[in-house]
């Protein structure tokens, strides 16, 4: 960590645009400001003509001229610089071209940045490796600007390709860091946790996000998608990942802690302290709701397991909340099989599975046991006259 890249300043300004959709947010004169300020500092003048749009601001146009104007001049310098280079190898044509793409996304341009991402993705005489650099470019941009699934989707599939056979080890690492955030996207928490665990380690792909999201990541669908055996494995015995949660993430920490340790009243606080940065994240504010439904689910699932039954007043106490909302919540996940057990309302507890297997065997041993009784008198006849036979022949021989 000691070594950690730095991300580009513009791409913390998409979540914050996100939260300023947000009604809770939308009066926000701090973060307006917050954001202002990045637009200014970058000349990001087509990035502001979009917020304006988006968010229904009125646009300052006389700032959006001094901004267009300081992108005319600084794409100019750069056209320049191509004309003037004296190109001795593919390695200077592709950092011109790089060097050009990179300010368009820095400026929020999203439809010349992806026109020349393209051609150069498109363009068959251009190394793979920079093919590669240009389809990473794509998913970025689909991503800065709205997390656009299709876009985010079609250039993993095309990174992939072009990876495939590919014996460079940056360009695969990278794409574990692109994929994982994809996979989160479509909600295959599985697929997005191993990713992420095996990329912490490696993790170089700063130019799409800092080390601090990806641990967020990490840890967000480790706890959704692992068994509890593997979480801590995963989480805490793992070096990187150990480190960043014991020293700077230990919000993250007491997230993970909380549920593993059974403290369940803690974990919901900080679920809900999850719960309110997954809205803020334009990649996991379409999922907050189902994630938290499902981690409160795994939770639920966790105290039960270890009981035959269990009263409806010491899970409300346990986790802090009346018992009114355990036995809404218990109902409701048991009603659509989520949860295997039933609620006793005169007894106000609930029975699990294991107690209503156990009930179930005992009334298909009762139904066996005649089967049995049956088979056992069959055998002892049977067995009966096989000895009374060997007996009259004993007796035949012996003088008694």
């Amino acid at each position: 960590m000691d070594n950690e890249g730095v991300t580009p300043a513009y791409m913390k300004l998409s979540q914050i645009k996100f939260a300023l959709s947000l009604p809770e947010y939308k009066t926000d004169l701090a973060l307006k400001e917050e954001l202002i300020n990045g637009i200014k500092a970058g000349n990001m003048a087509p990035y502001y003509r979009e917020v304006c749009n988006d968010l229904g601001w009125v646009m300052d146009e006389t700032l959006c001229a001094h901004m267009a104007k300081n992108n005319e001049v600084r794409l100019a310098e750069l056209e320049k610089e191509h004309e003037n280079s004296v190109i001795e190898d593919e390695e200077q044509v592709s950092g011109l071209w790089q060097a050009k793409l990179d300010y368009l996304c820095s400026i929020g341009d999203k439809e010349n940045a992806s026109a020349l991402a393209n051609s150069k993705l498109q363009d068959k005489t251009v190394p793979k490796t920079h093919r590669i650099d240009a389809v990473f470019a794509l998913f970025r941009i689909s991503y800065f600007h709205g997390c656009d699934i299709k876009g985010m989707s079609a250039a993993i599939e095309k990174a992939t390709e072009l990876i495939e056979g590919q014996g460079d080890w940056s360009s695969r690492n990278k794409l574990k860091a692109y994929e994982g955030v994809w996979s989160f996207a479509v909600r295959d928490y599985l697929r997005a946790a191993k990713l992420f665990v095996d990329v912490v380690p490696t993790f170089e792909s700063y130019e799409l996000a800092d080390f601090g999201t990806i641990i967020k990541y990490t840890v967000l669908s480790c706890m959704i998608a692992l068994p509890r055996c593997e979480l801590k494995k995963k989480l805490m015995h793992h070096g990187v990942m150990a480190q960043a949660l014991h020293s700077q993430y230990r919000n993250l920490k007491e997230y993970f802690q909380s549920l593993y340790d059974g403290h369940y009243a803690e974990f919901l606080v900080a679920l809900a302290q999850v719960e309110s940065d997954m809205k803020r994240d334009p990649l996991l504010h379409p999922h907050y709701r189902h994630y938290v439904q499902e981690m409160r689910l795994r939770a639920y699932k966790q105290i039960l397991q270890a009981y035959r039954s269990l009263s409806l007043d010491y899970m409300a106490e346990a986790f802090g909340v009346s018992c009114e909302f355990i036995e809404r919540e218990v109902a409701k996940f048991a009603a659509s099989g989520r949860l295997q057990c039933k609620i006793d309302s005169v007894a106000r507890s609930v029975i699990t599975s294991v107690h209503l297997s156990d009930e179930a065997l005992r009334v298909k041993d009762s139904s066996d046991l005649d089967l049995d009784r049956s088979l056992l008198y069959k055998t002892t006849v049977k067995r009966g006259d096989i000895l009374l036979n060997r007996l009259k022949k004993l007796a035949r021989v012996m003088d008694f």
